[in-house]
């Protein structure tokens, strides 16, 4: 069946929903997190300003969830390529993605350069395992 997970906000419900044996810690921290990019963009959040903003909630839906997968909700990301008017991007920007989400990571300064790229992981491990012959087995 299918499971409704809800916030309340003032007198507004945001309610997600699936189908799926979903994890519904992430599904409420999206959903809170969602509310408080609302109000900063909106500074309040209710039903005039949700009728008022449909685009730019339109927008930023689209650019929060991929594929029923959550995305950046940092905002000053999403201000970046998501403005009040909304979404003017250049002609010849729109065929890539902008800078800030493919770096984005908010805690990390900008212009770290690091001489290699290179990652070191160790895996140890036993193998354990009978054997049984019946007539010639060569020896381990």
């Amino acid at each position: 069946g299918e499971a409704f997970v809800y916030v309340q906000h003032n007198n507004l419900y945001l309610c997600g929903v699936t189908c799926k044996n979903s994890n519904i810690a992430l599904i409420l921290t999206y959903l809170y997190q969602l509310t408080a990019l609302f109000q900063d963009y909106f500074t309040t959040l209710n039903e005039e300003s949700i009728r008022d903003n449909f685009v730019i909630i339109y927008e930023l839906l689209d650019e929060t969830m991929d594929h029923g997968l959550p995305q950046s909700l940092d905002s000053t990301i999403l201000r970046q390529f998501i403005t009040q008017e909304g979404n003017r991007m250049a002609d010849d920007s729109k065929s890539k993605p902008p800078v800030a989400l493919t770096n984005a990571v908010s805690w990390r300064a900008e212009g770290i350069k690091h001489k290699k790229n290179e990652i070191f992981f160790g895996c140890g491990g036993e193998i354990e395992f009978t054997r049984r012959c019946q007539w010639d087995c060569p020896p381990l």
